[in-house]
């Protein structure tokens, strides 16, 4: 998820090697990273997401309990 914005940035690092001063390839890079943050989705409940990164499972926004089979 983090990676989808460096994306469209990480091709133009080439282009931006050859500026010769590096506060121009600083000031397009900058520029790129603000234009790709207008496209960023903002997260709906980002209280759950240390629950999400622990692996606990959502279905259509609400939380499943998984039991346990007893063999």
């Amino acid at each position: 998820m983090v990676e989808s914005p460096f994306a469209a940035l990480r091709l133009r690092t080439d282009a931006a090697k050859r500026f010769k001063k590096v506060e121009r390839a600083t000031a397009v890079i900058w520029k790129m990273l603000m234009v790709a943050q207008k496209r960023f989705r903002r997260l709906n409940a980002p209280e759950l997401l240390a629950k999400v990164h622990a692996g606990v499972r959502y279905e259509d926004g609400i939380e499943v309990i998984q039991e346990e089979v007893a063999a």
